[in-house]
């Protein structure tokens, strides 16, 4: 468990499910309204979990849970990418907020500087990358907050509500990381 001020980041659990399916049931809360809604996504991410747990060295699927609550509130997950050197993979971030009422409160930020915490300090990294939609302004403006600085704009990048959207590509430094600490 990977413990902030207002938040922890924790495995998932079994009795998580029920939080899960719930979310998945609204398109905007499971991954939110700038990702694809596919069926398949709750099923897919069971098979991971019991395959994985949705944690290993390649990547994580972490939940955030509230303090003193204990309340499931969204999640962050990581997976080293190999691009463009296999040799020398890096993490790629993604988080989301799956209580739409728990949406604003600062709690993807806080979760946003544990895992980053997490990554520089396990991982021998030079790099964390993040993608978001092109239209996504709070993510933007979240990774931005953390000191990510935007790479580049990989055109008409993703399928979603039946037209192609562009993806931003973020990217932090180990230094900068350091120099923010």
């Amino acid at each position: 468990m990977i413990r902030g001020k207002r938040i922890n980041l924790r495995p998932f659990q079994d009795e998580d499910w029920q939080v899960m399916e719930k979310w998945g049931q609204d398109r905007d809360a499971l991954w939110g309204p700038f990702q694809r809604f596919q069926l398949d996504h709750l099923p897919a991410l069971r098979e991971a979990y019991q395959k994985s747990g949705l944690l290993t060295r390649q990547f994580g699927f972490l939940l955030i849970e509230t303090l003193p609550e204990q309340k499931v509130v969204g999640f962050v997950r990581y997976t080293l990418l190999a691009f463009p050197d296999a040799d020398l993979p890096y993490p790629e971030i993604g988080f989301g907020i799956g209580d739409v009422t728990a949406r604003g409160q600062g709690y993807a930020r806080e979760a946003i500087m544990l895992l980053l915490d997490y990554l520089f300090s396990g991982y021998p990294t030079e790099r964390v990358a993040a993608f978001t939609d092109s239209e996504n302004e709070p993510a933007q403006h979240l990774l931005q907050a953390a000191g990510f600085q935007q790479e580049g704009v990989l055109r008409r990048a993703a399928f979603r509500d039946g037209r192609w959207h562009d993806y931003i590509m973020y990217g932090l430094l180990r230094q900068e990381w350091t120099e923010r600490s």
